[in-house]
């Protein structure tokens, strides 16, 4: 039977009701809404893939998108540039109503389904602490250059920190050196955890031993610190490492042209623990002695080669207990890589160091009012340097182990108790000689010895919620049996939130350091050497602008006494050269005084950043002599800015800028045109004023089940002549001194990759 068309059109509209039925059946719309993980704010401009119908969406300025999907198990890929990549399965069926929340990671966190949703981006993560400057994840990424993946390093950009050598990875604080800055890794001191070449060579360089992808968050505490801290004057740099994610099994390898880094992450035992391993390995060495090797330039650049692992396993017993265990080890290698005649008999020609951390706990939760963890953890250095002719200039180990244990207390009436100890026992075998003519040896301060450190904190938080109000006092008892001493160390805080706007802060606190045992066995050693010691006091107010900006100032002034110095400088006196190198004393005295200001705006959308301005003017005087002078690291003006910003899934541009005036080169000299002499005053000649502007593009790709992330970077876009003081080669009897000031980094582009699974 032949149909007309008439008969067709009429067939079609009887079933269409029939296909528009079953198209509804077979399709589903997914409402869903990304936020950020650590801050629970809505994500715009997030991709949301669907694997199975290969169908994808952005979300909107809400973090809000829709898919159409067909009903069962659905796997849905999320990401955005700079954030990782989150990888979720979605039941879509007529039960799914409402919208579903996704918690999207920054880059290289754990994944996580859990939301913190916080109306303050910039909440503290120590309650006690009043005023503290902190890297989250993000922001820990992208100011970590490409070339060197160092949370130290990226802590160079806060506000207050001066840094102006590009080869090393320590900064300073407010004037003081960071031997006055404590690097606290997961609650163990770590004494300049660093890879770098022993002794004190100022010609050589460093990098932090700790791995950047296994870092969570980095906080300097410089305004003073709370009484969990101790044995240093300065300021507390706290590395928090993280954990593995207990969600899948996830990785990601990163390659750029001077070495590769991995990491490895997941749960074990149905969720009840994680593990995490990460890796990395610099092959910049093998570039640099090829070039090297083809061009034999007479001061061919050293030759540098680290490696390092860590690993950390984490597993609950019960809802009350949890254990846990982490490791890292590391290596470095120097080599001076050019002519061996061009060397002093005492210059390094080769050298290396090995590190070693391990850190075990033990967390109980008995209730939602106590917490306890208790550490046990060991630490160990061995070092090597050798000369032209391969023989030893230094050769040691340092070793030390220890426990700590905290509590902390819910009480009534809005009271939080907090104590806890730390014990460490430390043992250094420290051999250095230096050579004369014919390679004669002879002592340099060759030491083995061995000490014990003890520390006792208790502190008492109280908070009102309705009056804004929280004040903090604390007690900390320290002694060393190598010095003798038992010090009390007072320390309070207030911190005021007036409305939900404007927040004021203050703290006043006394800190000690001990001498190390350099200091005090070494060449220039003292045995009545005795403990630092600092007041240091600050306040500040903060303007909360909208849910994301933050204005903040704060004034400061630390007061220093019984400071270590030896006056074993090449200087003159009364008209003649003299260098006589004097033991180390108790003897400098003064104050460190300034301010700093800081815009911040944190969020996960556009723009994202910080611009300070700090001003510092120290001084010291040698109680000895009654030499006055300003601190070796004071820089009187400093500029810190960091700023990223999204433009789309894909696409981020960041961009980091520090300047510094001068900071002075330490010494007895003066300049006479381009030419430096021998004086009777200390730090009067400045290095020039340091300016570098680094600039970072990235781009995001997404494929099957991977995501590969694409990013150039230039360092010192404008190639600016920054110089640091390396040492200089010797002076003359007319006081004439030799040598130079070294160019530290050029204009240097680089690149790299990132893949995530």
């Amino acid at each position: 039977m032949k149909l007309t068309a008439r008969q067709i059109l009429a067939v079609v509209l009887l079933l269409l009701p029939s296909f528009v039925a079953v198209a509804q059946e077979r399709s589903i719309t997914l409402r869903g809404r990304v936020v950020d993980a650590n801050s629970g704010e809505p994500m715009a401009n997030v991709r949301v893939v669907a694997k199975l119908t290969d169908t994808s969406t952005i979300t909107d300025a809400n973090g809000a998108f829709t898919l159409e999907l067909p009903p069962g198990p659905q796997e849905l890929y999320i990401t955005t540039v700079t954030y990782g990549l989150v990888k979720k399965t979605i039941n879509v069926g007529a039960s799914t109503n409402g919208p579903v929340e996704i918690a999207l990671n920054e880059d290289a966190a754990a994944l996580t389904e859990q939301v913190t949703v916080t109306s303050d981006p910039f909440e503290n993560t120590r309650t006690t602490a009043t005023f503290e400057q902190t890297l989250n994840k993000r922001e820990l990424q992208a100011t970590s250059s490409i070339i060197l993946s160092d949370p130290i390093r990226a802590a160079q950009t806060l506000p207050g920190v001066a840094a102006n050598d590009d080869f090393r990875s320590e900064f300073s604080v407010r004037g003081a050196g960071f031997d006055r800055v404590g690097v606290w890794l997961d609650g163990v001191l770590t004494d300049n955890f660093v890879h770098t070449v022993a002794g004190g060579y100022l010609d050589t360089g460093s990098l932090s031993v700790i791995n950047s992808d296994a870092v969570n968050s980095v906080s300097l505490l410089s305004g003073g610190s709370p009484a969990n801290f101790g044995n240093r004057t300065a300021a507390v740099l706290d590395v928090d490492s993280r954990d593995g994610n207990r969600v899948k099994a996830a990785g990601r390898i990163a390659a750029s042209l001077s070495g590769i880094s991995g990491i490895v992450d997941g749960p074990i035992a149905s969720g009840k623990g994680s593990y995490l391993l990460a890796a990395r390995k610099s092959y910049a060495g093998y570039l640099i002695r090829r070039v090297n090797d083809q061009n034999q330039f007479a001061n061919n650049p050293p030759v540098l080669g680290f490696a390092d692992i860590q690993g950390k396993l984490l597993y609950d017993f019960s809802e009350r207990n949890q254990v846990g265990v982490s490791a890292i080890y590391g290596a470095f290698d120097f080599d001076r890589n050019r002519d061996r005649e061009l060397l002093f008999v005492n210059n390094v020609f080769l050298g290396e160091s090995r590190n070693l951390l391990l850190n075990a706990h033990w967390s109980f939760t008995p209730n939602h009012q106590v917490f306890w963890q208790t550490r046990f953890f060991a630490l160990k250095t061995n070092f090597k340097n050798e000369n032209r002719d391969e023989l030893i200039l230094n050769d040691g180990d340092r070793t030390q182990f220890g426990v700590r244990s905290d509590v902390s207390l819910q009480l009534p009436h809005s009271n939080r108790l907090e104590a806890g100890l730390y014990v460490r026992s430390q043992h250094v075998n420290s051999v250095s000689q230096r050579f004369s003519f014919l390679n004669v040896p002879f002592d340099f301060g060759s030491f083995d010895e061995d000490g014990t450190e003890q520390a006792y904190y208790a502190q008492d938080s109280w908070k009102s919620e309705r009056l804004g109000l929280q004040l903090t006092g604390g007690l900390r008892i320290e002694h060393s049996d190598v010095t003798s001493q038992t010090l009390t160390s007072p320390r309070a805080s207030m911190s005021w939130s007036i409305n939900e706007h404007w927040r004021v802060h203050a703290m006043v606190g006394r800190y000690y350091q001990f001498p190390g045992f350099e200091q005090i066995f070494g060449r220039l050693g003292s045995f009545s050497l005795r403990a630092e010691r600092a007041t240091n006091v600050s306040g500040g107010v903060e303007a909360l602008v909208g849910d994301r900006v933050r204005v903040s100032a704060e004034v400061f002034d630390r007061e220093d006494a019984d400071l270590f110095f030896s006056l074993s400088e090449p200087r003159l006196d009364g008209g003649f050269v003299t260098f006589v190198q004097g033991q180390f004393q108790n003897s400098l005295k003064g104050h460190a005084r300034g301010f700093e200001l800081t815009l911040q705006r944190r969020s996960a959308n556009k723009l994202a950043g910080w611009i300070s301005y700090s001003y510092l003017r120290t001084k010291l005087t040698d109680s000895q002599t009654g030499l006055s002078f300003v601190a070796d690291n004071e820089q009187r003006h400093l500029l810190n800015t960091y700023a990223s910003y999204r433009f789309t899934d894909t696409w981020n541009l960041s961009s980091v800028f520090r300047f510094g005036t001068g900071a002075p080169i330490p010494g007895f000299f003066t300049q006479v045109g381009g030419n430096y002499f021998l004086s009777d005053q200390r730090n009067k000649v400045r290095l020039p004023d340091y300016a570098r502007w680094d600039v970072r593009v990235s781009k995001a790709f997404l494929f099957k089940r991977w995501k590969l992330t694409a990013t150039g970077e230039v360092l010192n876009v404008l190639n600016r002549n920054n110089l640091r003081f390396a040492g200089f080669d010797g002076f003359d009897l007319t006081g004439r001194v030799f040598g130079k000031l070294d160019r530290v980094l050029p204009i240097l582009p680089s690149g790299g990759v990132v893949i995530e699974f």
